[in-house]
Formats: structure tokens, C-alpha cells, sequence
């Protein structure tokens, strides 16, 4: 459903804006509105397994199963081959602070200390 989904919304982007040629920002958009689902589904399941109820089905059908089909991290690899240096260093920066920007949203992972607590 993931790979259905991605393929939907990035076709909608480029038909919305009229703009063929915009396959790479339908792609990053896509890709970030996917880094934040599954930021904020990680922060719900991280909130649940506190609660000590189980969410590893949940884990495995939501973020690995639909958030990573709903991303294409081969369409990323296929951008940056074909000269797409501008949205390759986007996804890099943005990406993984959209999932945590998901992750805090969901109230899932409050701030905490780095390194092993003694």
C-alpha cells in the first residue's frame, strides 16, 4: 500500500504544478512527508511499548511495511546518480529531521540525556 501511495502522491504533485520536468521535488516531498509519518508512528509505538502493550506487528506493518514503501530510497539513489545534487543533499539534511520533528509531535521520545544512564 506504501509503494501505491508514494506513486499516487508524487504523480498528483507533478500533475498539480503542471510541471513534467518536476519528478525530483515530487520525490523529495514525498520522501519528507514519509521521514515525518514515520517519525511520529515511531514516537506512538515508542509510547505504547512504554505502557509495556506489545507494538512490534504494529512496528513491522506501519513503519517498515507502509512508511518504507510510501518512501523510495531508490528513487533518491537514481536522482543523485543522474546529477540531482541539490534534492540528494535535501533528502540528507531533511529527511532525518523531519522524522525526529515526527517523533517529538507524537510526544513518543521526550529529550534525553546522551549516554548510558548508571
Amino acid at each position: 500500500m506504501g509503494g501505491v501511495a508514494r506513486v499516487v502522491a508524487s504523480q498528483l504533485l507533478v500533475v498539480a504544478a503542471d510541471a513534467p520536468d518536476w519528478a525530483g521535488p515530487a520525490m523529495l516531498a514525498v520522501n519528507l512527508s514519509g521521514s515525518l509519518l514515520a517519525g511520529f508512528l515511531r514516537g506512538l509505538l515508542e509510547r505504547e511499548q512504554a505502557a509495556g502493550r506489545d507494538a512490534e506487528v504494529l512496528d513491522a506493518l506501519l513503519l517498515v511495511g507502509f512508511c518504507g514503501g510510501y518512501t523510495s530510497y531508490s528513487g533518491f539513489v537514481s536522482l543523485a546518480a543522474d546529477g540531482g545534487a541539490a534534492i540528494t543533499a535535501t533528502t540528507l539534511v531533511l529527511c532525518p529531521l523531519a522524522a525526529l520533528a515526527g517523533m517529538r509531535l507524537s510526544g513518543g521520545y521526550p529529550a534525553q540525556s546522551a549516554g548510558n544512564p548508571r
